[in-house]
């Protein structure tokens, strides 16, 4: 069970989170637009985004809770990049030259990064 003090403090980090993930995300041209996180009603962090450029905001999560500001950026742009890929934008934001598959958000050395995922490498930090 999780305490009321962790959800507020990952709901803090996702916060944080989401100013880093709608820059970084609006630079690359996402599909996607992050709107914000919430709480649910049972303790859960949502959060909102809408397909760029068009309406209504939808919600999805929940997040997991998380200790730090890089955890939650790594969280956050793994569930929205999974939002943009199930809109067909299969390839965002890029791998390296040649790579048909899109990067994935890890911690590396403590700060969240797009990472090739057929060899590890770092290649940009998250916004």
């Amino acid at each position: 069970m999780t305490s009321d003090d962790e959800v507020l403090h990952s709901l803090d980090h996702y916060e944080a989170a989401l100013r880093r993930i709608s820059a970084d995300f609006g630079s690359r041209g996402a599909a996607v637009e992050p709107v914000g996180v919430r709480l649910d009603t049972l303790d859960s962090i949502l959060v909102d985004y809408r397909v760029t450029g068009r309406g209504d905001p939808y919600a999805v999560g929940a997040l997991p809770m998380v200790t730090t500001v890089e955890e939650a950026v790594v969280a956050l742009a793994d569930l929205l990049q999974e939002e943009a890929l199930e809109l067909g934008d299969t390839v965002w934001p890029g791998c390296r030259p040649g790579h048909t598959h899109p990067p994935t958000p890890r911690l590396s050395g403590g700060t969240a990064v797009w990472s090739c995922p057929a060899d590890a490498t770092a290649l940009a930090d998250i916004g």
